[in-house]
């Protein structure tokens, strides 16, 4: 399943073209952050001779991707000024989604 610019920037709430390449690149960062953290290689279409690791954007985890995204678009200072201590943890929506298909080695 492909993730769309024009679907992230609907999730972003972002109206114009201004983010468009910032936007692309938080995309790409959302999409390895979650193959790291499930120890996947994602692939928008499965390939013909897929590695055991191998896993198919489905559509929940599209919608990981676009809340991370989302995430990372609304945090892009990565402080959190409240606390003046850095800003970065995983949403637990997108946690609790990713979680289940996180690929264990033995």
């Amino acid at each position: 399943m492909q993730i769309f610019l024009d679907e992230v920037k609907q999730q972003c709430r972002v109206d114009h073209d201004d983010e468009d390449e910032l936007l692309q690149i938080q995309l790409e960062s959302a999409k390895s952050t979650i193959a790291e953290l499930t120890n996947r290689i994602l692939f928008e279409t499965m390939p013909e001779n897929p590695p055991d690791n191998a896993l198919e954007i489905t559509a929940d985890l599209k919608l990981a991707v676009l809340m991370l995204t989302a995430y990372l678009y609304e945090n892009r200072s990565g402080w959190n000024e409240a606390n003046n201590s850095p800003n970065f943890a995983i949403p637990p929506t997108v946690e609790a989604i990713i979680m289940r298909y996180r690929y264990i080695t033995l």
